[in-house]
């Protein structure tokens, strides 16, 4: 347990093993934060995962006996945030809990309809004693029960996966560890968790405007205390869909040819003084990609045509892009096959469907590349970089 303010404390726990987040990939683990205030009335905010439950229920013993507990906060029903819960009210039989109305029927869902839990709209705030807790929906932001809850006396947002990060740390907070550490690991949960949903975290900032936050307390990763108007800057661009002058390439190859290709588009666009970053779609994970996508102006995706089709890594970072559905792109196709093509034209269709505004483009060769083609594709390089520059 780590003390944030005077009888307010973490009471979580750090998950240094996991490396899959549905999908994404989490090379530094991630953390289960949960919370607990005492004040006349004694409040938990939130679970953790399952397996971690006896170590919660440990943490929460060190500062009181849990019967003690009056409400509980659920901030979110996702099983990361709530997996506890069973545990949990065997040793705190007479906590209240709170939710939004789409949470507890998630609950319910989840842990048994006989759940005892009072909705905030029959309970927008509640008094504590010196503190008070206010709730407020952010449906979407990153599931339709989301809500997060202010204490005002404290200026501290409990904000539920807003402002969060896959990140196992000894310490908790900012101050604590290496902040480009910190912001890379923020920029990579927004652009695999959030970003398909910035128009509900934009309302949610916007709810936000005017509320003064000294402490954001996340539900994973670090909490902001010396500098949360870092992370809430950086939100406010992600969500109006901001880029930076680069370039990203994703590709696949089967007998180099696409390889071929994709490293000559490269050196066209950074001939320009375009910065441009490549990634092997067999080494290198969807997650880790997209992180670069989030904020890059152009995104260029190649491969081999295998059975008509695209090539499988490839179609899978398609598909993960398409669910994403970033902002502000322009992009374009290429690739080469053999006697036949077709892996380019499905391309162009998932990259439409994800929302890339497409710069035509006829970089796909058969077999292997010639000197001509090369320099075809550098050129086409060239063009991008132009494109980026809004030349």
């Amino acid at each position: 347990m780590i003390k944030i303010k005077e009888d307010i404390y973490w009471i979580g726990v750090v998950d240094w093993a996991v490396r899959n987040f549905h999908g994404y990939i989490t090379h530094r683990g991630s953390s289960y934060n949960s919370y607990l205030i005492l004040d006349e009335k004694v409040v938990l905010i939130d679970f953790v995962k399952s397996p971690f439950a006896d170590e919660q229920i440990a943490h929460i013993k060190e500062l009181i006996d849990p019967k003690r507990i009056d409400y509980i906060i659920v901030n979110h029903a996702e099983p990361d945030h709530s997996g506890s819960i069973r545990k949990i009210l065997e040793v705190a039989p007479n906590a209240e809990i709170i939710a939004t109305d789409r949470c507890i029927s998630t609950l319910k869902k989840y842990y048994g309809t006989d759940l005892k839990i009072s909705s905030i709209q029959q309970k927008p705030s509640i008094k504590l004693g010196k503190r008070s807790l206010t709730f407020v929906p952010v449906p979407m932001a990153h599931w339709p029960d989301s809500m997060v809850t202010y204490m005002p006396e404290e200026k501290i947002l409990f904000s539920n996966d807003a402002f969060g990060q896959h990140y196992a740390s000894s310490g908790r907070f900012d101050d604590e560890v290496d902040s480009t550490i910190l912001m890379h690991e923020a920029t990579t949960y927004y652009a695999n968790i959030l970003m398909p949903l910035w128009r509900s975290v934009k309302n949610a900032l916007k709810a936000l405007e005017g509320v003064p936050v000294e402490i954001l307390a996340t539900s994973h990763g670090i909490i902001w205390r010396k500098d949360p108007s870092m992370i809430l800057s950086a939100y406010t661009k992600w969500v109006a869909g901001e880029t930076k002058p680069y370039a990203v390439i994703a590709y696949d190859t089967m007998w180099g040819s696409t390889e071929k290709v994709a490293r000559a588009i490269a050196e066209g666009i950074n001939s320009k003084g375009v910065e441009v970053k490549v990634f092997n779609l067999t080494a290198s994970h969807n997650s880790d990609v997209i992180a670069e996508v989030l904020e890059a102006k152009a995104v260029l995706i190649g491969g081999p045509t295998l059975n008509n089709h695209v090539f499988p890594s490839v179609a899978s970072f398609l598909a993960y892009m398409r669910g994403l559905k970033p902002m502000n792109k322009i992009g374009a196709a290429f690739g080469s096959y053999g006697w036949a093509g077709g892996a380019k034209k499905i391309t162009e269709t998932e990259m439409i469907a994800a929302g890339i505004q497409l710069i035509p483009s006829e970089i796909d060769f058969s077999y292997k590349p010639n000197e001509d083609e090369l320099k075809k594709s550098y050129d086409f390089g060239q063009l991008i970089a132009d494109k980026i520059l809004n030349k």
